[in-house]
């Protein structure tokens, strides 16, 4: 009778401690919850001027979204100018293969960060981002891979000019 007495002692004691245990690892956080303003560490304050190319707008819209999470601040102090150039090479895997079986897409993003009160250029810069991709015989797939690796690298640009912008803006 004992020896059950202090088993059960010992099993209550346990499940309570790993109840706790697992109480304390528990973080409330909304699996679909919207994320609030503010929470960009100032880049929020950052806006993108317009474009008017395709592979521009979607290095545009990535670093928006990358910047504010897709919110629209009114409190906007800065603005980065963009200017985006991209270039396809061909090359041939093999050099006994006469068309060309690869693409490489690369693009680059230059950037002036601008203090809209002063009208002034803080910081500029540049980055560059590539992507490679698959020809084949097919020229609507070769026209399609084109374009994924053109968005692939804009997304690419995109982030290393977020870290290039939060960095910059570390500074002030």
């Amino acid at each position: 009778m004992l020896f059950f007495s202090q088993v059960t002692k010992i099993t209550r004691s346990s499940i309570a401690v790993v109840a706790l245990m697992f109480l304390a690892s528990c973080q409330f956080q909304p699996l679909y919850g919207e994320r609030t303003p503010g929470q960009g560490g100032g880049l929020e304050q950052v806006g993108v001027a317009s474009v008017n190319d395709r592979v521009a707008q979607q290095v545009r819209n990535r670093l928006l979204f990358l910047l504010n999470g897709g919110f629209t601040s009114s409190e906007i102090t800065h603005e980065a100018r963009l200017r985006v150039s991209y270039s396809n090479q061909l090359t041939s895997a093999l050099p006994s293969v006469e068309d060309s079986t690869a693409g490489t897409v690369t693009v680059r993003v230059s950037y002036d960060l601008v203090d809209l009160q002063t009208n002034e250029t803080v910081a500029s810069g540049s980055r560059d981002a590539i992507a490679s991709y698959d020809r084949t015989g097919q020229v609507l797939a070769n026209n399609r891979a084109t374009r994924d690796a053109e968005n692939r690298a804009a997304k690419e640009a995109a982030e290393a000019l977020r870290l290039a912008i939060a960095s910059n803006m570390s500074r002030l």
